[in-house]
């Protein structure tokens, strides 16, 4: 993403039309690295300053974020200062990615105070500090020095901008010499080491138009360039099939799908809102994904000793067999005999008996019942037990597979509550004592007159059979993880092609997905019985048809 000043500049060039003259409502900071001002001029709207590394920007941003239930200690400084506030300006600081908020608000005694918010869209250096006549309050990040290492940025220092890298500007009159200077080589390289504005990627588009003119002539190059940096603002989004990027304007050396925007922050924000909120998915997901691994895993290892276990006991037969041997051959065995040979009337040959010397006959009988019997239990009840870890892991494994299915962040927790209930990660209440409840936003379909509901994880799946009609068509993939589907009938016969397409949306929200052919198994509610236990979503059906699909989503069934 080409998030350098060519195209900050833009960016900001629309902000100060917008936000100039806009009172700050509300503050707020949903995260660590980002502050959201609540603005009104003519109409409210959000102003979005991330420092996050990927994602620095300045924007304006319809998404609303959840917050902290505890304010972070800058939200509050920004709060006391700026709370009501109105911006005097927006623009460029220093000729470098840094965007300077000119802001006043009056004190308790109504005097007018002076303040400024300085965002400095740095990559991972990116931070956004609040001064007073010039003076830091206050840092987002806070570093004991600057993106430089030479400056001071703490609290009560004077704010200073990084020193810029010995580069010129494009828009200086030095720009014609660093054409007419080009000797060969890489010309976006050399673009890029000798201006400041530029990423790589708009370096690489500037010489790729430069290039496309043939033989390499400084003029023309020049003349190229100045088209280039003085074209009029339209903002391109480019899907190149691995991911969205934003442009000021049209790149001709990106290949992909493009997307014309009206300014420059709904197209950052239509390509940064997206990678975000996956950013934040995958990171809710990870510590779920992890109890539910280190379960797997526990599961797994238990399987594996109780299946030792039974080998171990597996012959508890002969130990009865020896017993019986020892009972009906008594009188051949004297007491502190360690072995005897005796007649094994169930295979008609010899065996040799191992004895305890200090047992008598008897006892020795008695010995090997009891190993067999031991023997035996052990060897029933870890068959017993492996077929309830079996059976829990299989559980566990479909949590797994929802949560590789979750869209957003009530996908998760709706997950994480299962996990709760299950006993796999500990409850966690909030400030108040409250639990959080589990939702049920169902997939909703329609086509030709018949409505589906679709599960997103076992907790829906297992509410899905308690709000179905007995005359329902419960739908499930066969042989899969899958979710649960329920095509309500208002207790009319459903034809076979509605079964079929909502079939291959059941079939596409399963571990079978990838298949050319996959087969579902659906009958009606009345034949649908849940398993008892914790396992929710877990049934046995009868009287039941198969139908073999090929998954599809069909989005445009649909309904949002």
């Amino acid at each position: 993403m080409p998030q350098d000043l060519f195209t900050i500049k833009r960016t900001a060039d629309f902000l100060s039309k917008t936000v100039v003259g806009a009172k700050i409502n509300k503050i707020f900071q949903p995260s660590s690295d980002e502050i959201n001002l609540l603005l009104y001029n003519k109409q409210a709207f959000r102003l979005v300053v991330s420092t996050n590394a990927k994602f620095a920007r300045v924007s304006i941003s319809s998404v609303e974020k959840p917050n902290p239930e505890v304010a972070y200690n800058f939200c509050m400084l920004l709060r006391k200062h700026l709370t009501g506030a109105e911006i005097t300006s927006l623009d460029i600081c220093n000729d470098d990615r840094i965007i300077k908020i000119s802001i006043v608000n009056k004190n308790e005694l109504q005097d007018k105070e002076s303040y400024a918010l300085y965002a400095e869209i740095m990559g991972k250096y990116s931070n956004l500090f609040l001064t007073k006549n010039g003076v830091i309050l206050g840092a987002i990040k806070q570093h004991l020095d600057g993106l430089d290492g030479k400056r001071i940025t703490l609290t009560g220092a004077k704010y200073l901008p990084p020193i810029k890298q010995d580069k010129i500007s494009a828009f200086s009159s030095g720009a014609k010499a660093v054409f007419d200077n080009f000797v060969g080589g890489a010309l976006d390289l050399y673009i890029l080491k000798s201006f400041n504005d530029f990423s790589p990627v708009t370096a690489r588009e500037i010489a790729y138009r430069i290039e496309n003119l043939g033989a390499y002539d400084g003029d023309k190059a020049y003349l190229v360039f100045l088209d280039f940096i003085n074209q009029k603002t339209t903002p391109t989004v480019i899907d190149d099939g691995i991911k969205l990027d934003f442009y000021p304007f049209n790149y001709l050396s990106v290949l992909g799908k493009r997307s014309t925007y009206l300014d420059m922050p709904s197209a950052i924000e239509s390509v940064f809102s997206s990678a975000e909120n996956q950013n934040l998915l995958n990171k809710l997901k990870s510590g779920t994904i992890s109890a539910v691994l280190s379960h797997e895993k526990r599961l797994s290892k238990r399987i594996c000793n109780l299946e030792e276990r039974i080998l171990e006991s597996n012959d508890y037969k002969e130990y009865k067999m020896l017993g019986e041997l020892i009972t009906s051959q008594m009188y051949l065995i004297k007491k502190g005999q360690e072995r005897v040979k005796l007649s094994n009337y169930f295979d008609g040959g010899e065996i040799d008996v191992l004895l305890d010397s200090t047992l008598t006959p008897q006892q020795n009988a008695q010995r090997y019942y009891k190993l067999y019997r031991k023997k035996k239990a052990t060897a029933t009840m870890s068959t017993e037990q492996i077929k309830s870890a079996k059976e829990e892991l299989n559980y566990v494994l479909s949590i797994k597979f929802y949560l590789s299915q979750a869209e957003n962040k009530q996908d998760i927790e709706d997950i994480k509550r299962e996990l709760i209930d299950f006993g796999i990660i500990k409850e966690r209440q909030n400030k108040k004592g409250k639990v959080k409840k589990p939702t049920f936003s169902f997939r909703r379909y329609e086509y030709l007159g018949y409505t589906a509901m679709l599960g997103k994880n076992n907790l829906q799946n297992d509410k899905l059979l308690s709000l179905a009609d007995k005359t329902d068509i419960w739908l499930h993939v066969k042989n899969y993880h899958s979710s649960h589907l329920i095509i309500s009938t208002q207790g009319k016969d459903v034809p076979i092609k509605v079964i079929q397409t909502f079939a291959e949306i059941c079939a596409y929200y399963s571990q079978g997905k990838d298949s050319d052919k996959i087969e579902v198994d659906y009958t009606k509610r009345r034949y649908v019985k849940k398993l008892g236990g914790k396992n929710l979503g877990g049934v046995t059906y009868e009287n039941y048809s198969s139908i073999i699909v090929t998954p599809n989503p069909h989005v445009e069934l649909e309904i949002k």
